[in-house]
Parts: C-alpha cells; structure tokens; sequence
C-alpha cells in the first residue's frame, strides 16, 4: 500500500513538473521601428498594434528618437498575422507643487475657477487617419520585424 501512495505521488510530481515545460502561449515577431511625422521623430507616442483576427494587442512608447518596440500581455513582441495600427501621442502630466506665500494677492491669483478646465482641450498632433479613425495596417510575421511608421501630416 505504502509503494503504490509513493508511486502515485512520484506520477503526480512529474505530471506538475511537466506542465510548465509546453509552449507558453501563442507565437509573437518581435516588433521594432521608428515612427516620424512629416519626416520628424515622434516622441512620446504610443504605437498599437490590434490584430484583425481578435486577440490581445501590443503596444510601445516611441523615445526621443521616434524608435519604438511593441510589448503585449504575453511577452515581448506581436501576435502573427495582420494588424490595425494607431498612433498617438501621449500627453504629459504636470506636477502641483505645494507654494505658499503671506501676499494677499498671491492668495487671489491661486484661487482657480474649475469651469476654466472645461475649456481646456488637448491638441492631437498626429492625424485622425492614423488613431481614432486609422487607415494603417501593418503584417507581423514570425522572427524579427522592423515596421517603420511614416506619417504625413497632409
């Protein structure tokens, strides 16, 4: 009895030592390139690629430079096959920094009218074609892909 409750723990070790020895999701192509904008690098964008046959996005931040590398929920690349792309830039957050001061008039210009916010709009340099109503699409195939995204502003 006490050989067959070893053998069956010893079968129960391998099986769980075996199951993380599989393919550990679907295959991704790396995805590198460099994103410009009427021949100038876009800095701070964000680069998506969604697949067109469903499944989980990739996306990456351009540099200074423009260069980006897209990174998805399952590891560093793309899914294979075909992609929408969109381009946009992300907007940076200023931080609020504690100032005091004893003037009066100071106390005045600090006091801030909400409303004034709702009239604050932020400009998307990049055009619709390319994020919220994009025409790119671009092939993610198996290995290593440069896919550079060359964008007009006309």
């Amino acid at each position: 009895m006490r050989r067959m409750l070893y053998a069956a723990a010893a079968c129960c070790f391998v099986g769980l030592a075996t199951i993380g020895c599989g393919p550990k999701g679907p295959e991704l192509g790396s995805v590198t390139g460099k994103v410009t904008l009427d021949g100038k690098p876009v800095t701070n964008g964000l680069v998506t690629f969604m697949p067109v046959a469903g499944g989980r996005p990739a996306t990456g931040k351009t540099d200074a430079n423009g260069q980006y590398m897209l990174l998805g929920v399952d590891g560093k690349g793309a899914l294979l096959g075909q992609h929408r792309v969109t381009v946009t830039t992300l907007q940076e957050t200023v931080a609020v920094t504690e100032m005091r001061s004893d003037s009066p008039e100071y106390a005045k210009q600090a006091v801030v009218d909400p409303s004034a916010y709702d009239s604050a709009k932020v400009v998307e340099p990049i055009p619709a074609r390319y994020n919220t109503n994009t025409e790119l699409t671009e092939e993610v195939k198996s290995g290593s892909n440069v896919i550079d995204l060359e964008l007009k502003s006309q």
